[in-house]
């Protein structure tokens, strides 16, 4: 029963993340086209603005789950109503004293930001109009938090997927029509109000026994919000500031282009990342579950089967866009800035191993160990400190390609780091997690340096027609042969059947089909 709902749980993650990202696929180059990459820039840093903001109660939402998904488990749902309370009260405070702070300083944070005279308006607009959103999100995230901890991330996933929609749609609306970026403010403040509604809704509705409202925090809770949730929320900072290193470092030495650049080029590699964060989503709430019970082998087990799944998805993600860079930009953009081929390579790259720490993070959290994490972002500080500054060194100067490759080298290096001390805790051996995580990640590389990189160049060549024809057939291939390695090499006796199963009731179904219509056409020559 909980693999089946951990199954359904992820396969809707999944496809809801499909959806957002078809949406987020149209929306850059659309608004490029509307404001410029300066606007566009401005767009992407106040959205790195909103990221640390959500630090603020970040580590109130793991503490919300772990603990809702163990109180339910166990029956204590006095307990979650008193946690969840208790966060709604402290989370209302910091959000209050967030958004002054940010009125206050925001003549700092505009010189920060590099904002030009002509956009001091927008910017002031838009940034706080979306951190104010976003302050008030953090607050009525409650409830969604709630309903991931007992486990209905399908449902929240429908919420998600029906709010952006209208916003891709107000986007497309407001921006079009002459709005600029502050209508990108307001698609964001429209889409939050929906989907904090509906969440709402949901909980008051539908599980009656979760009663949320401003209460004084209980000591029982503020020890967990603040010790579990504490941590997480560290690790949260660190990991925000480690996300967005590269456009914290660019933006002041080199301007919003060099943010809108970076956030061009990191783009699709981005997006690909949310595509196996499907899996973690999931993961915390059940391996909480399954943390209760003190299964130290099943919990191993979930590792494992996580890491695998999602390392083979994002060996097949990643190495298409390693590989498929130049083409894809083209298709994308039309006019690919320069640099952005190469800043997109590398990020690729880096994504595929920062994507490998997400099960163990997660399953941690789930043991009552988040400290761990700090292992990852503490050499990912360390690390950055000296390859930073040895980018200016080694080029003579601040560049923006130069500072993506030693932020992605920095990553590298820091989650096989968390990867060794992870596995330590676990028990985890090296064998097992290379012939059955590393292994199936590794395939799609070999698959798309021989389908894919002797034609890169031919592809990039042309307009976006050229390179959309040419990717169709090449990608294709290219997940025709990676299909083939993996289940050749890696496919365990398990997965073979249930692929053989598939395939044969695909050839039944078509067969039927067949029959059908050879009967139908049959009727109709007889009529």
């Amino acid at each position: 029963m909980q693999h089946k709902r951990l199954f359904r749980n992820v396969s809707v993650s999944a496809l809801a993340t499909v959806i957002y990202l078809a949406t987020r696929f149209f929306i850059p180059p659309f608004v490029l086209a509307h404001v410029g990459i300066e606007s566009y820039g401005l767009y992407g840093t106040a959205f790195i603005l909103v990221s640390y903001i959500g630090v603020s109660a970040i580590g109130f939402s793991n503490a919300y789950v772990k603990y809702v998904a163990q109180y339910f488990a166990s029956g204590e749902m006095a307990r979650a109503n008193r946690l969840l309370s208790s966060g709604v009260t402290v989370s209302s405070a910091i959000g209050v004293a967030g958004f002054g702070s940010v009125v206050l300083f925001w003549p700092w944070i505009a010189r920060w930001m590099n904002v030009p005279a002509s956009l001091v308006g927008d910017a002031r607009f838009l940034v706080f109009t979306v951190t104010g959103t976003f302050f008030v999100y953090l607050t009525m995230s409650v409830y969604r938090d709630a309903l991931t901890g007992l486990e209905e991330i399908a449902l929240t996933q429908k919420v998600w997927v029906a709010s952006f929609l209208v916003e891709t749609a107000l986007i497309l609306g407001l921006v079009g029509s002459g709005s600029g970026i502050r209508g990108l403010g307001i698609a964001f403040l429209i889409r939050t109000a929906i989907e904090v509604g509906v969440h709402a809704w949901l909980v008051t509705f539908r599980f009656p026994a979760l009663r949320i409202r401003f209460a004084w925090p209980d000591r029982e809770s503020l020890k967990l919000l603040g010790s579990f949730g504490g941590i997480c929320q560290i690790n949260c900072l660190l990991a925000t500031f480690l996300g967005t290193a590269e456009r914290m470092i660019a933006t002041p030495l080199l301007g919003l282009s060099a943010a809108g650049l970076l956030d061009l080029g990191g783009r699709f590699p981005n997006m690909a990342t949310s595509l196996p964060s499907a899996f973690f989503s999931a993961v915390l709430p059940s391996a909480s579950a399954v943390s209760a019970g003190g299964d130290a082998t099943r919990t191993r087990d979930m590792y494992f089967a996580t890491s695998r799944y999602m390392n083979t998805l994002s060996g097949v993600l990643f190495a298409f866009l390693t590989f498929a860079a130049a083409p894809c930009l083209v298709f994308w953009l039309k006019n690919v800035p320069a640099g952005a081929v190469l800043i997109m390579i590398v990020f690729a790259v880096s994504s595929q191993i920062h994507m490998l720490t997400g099960p163990g993070t997660s399953i941690l959290k789930a043991n009552g160990k988040p400290w761990v994490e700090f292992h990852y972002s503490g050499a990912n500080l360390l690390t950055l400190a000296m390859f930073v500054p040895a980018s200016r060194l080694l080029l003579g100067k601040w560049d923006v390609q130069g500072i993506a490759s030693a932020v992605a080298l920095s990553t590298v290096v820091s989650a096989w780091w968390f990867l060794y001390r992870a596995h330590r805790i676990l028990e985890v051996q090296v064998a097992r997690f290379t012939r059955e995580v590393l292994l199936p990640g590794t395939l799609p590389w070999l698959a798309s340096a021989l389908c894919i990189a002797p034609f890169a160049r031919w592809a990039a060549s042309g307009d976006r027609v050229h390179a959309a024809i040419a990717l169709v057939p090449l990608g294709l291939v290219y997940l025709t042969i990676s299909a083939f390695l993996l289940f050749l090499v890696t496919a365990n006796s398990e997965e073979q059947s249930a692929v053989r199963s598939f395939l044969s009731r695909l050839r039944f179904s078509a067969r039927q089909s067949a029959l059908v219509s050879a009967a139908e056409s049959g009727f109709t020559t007889t009529l």
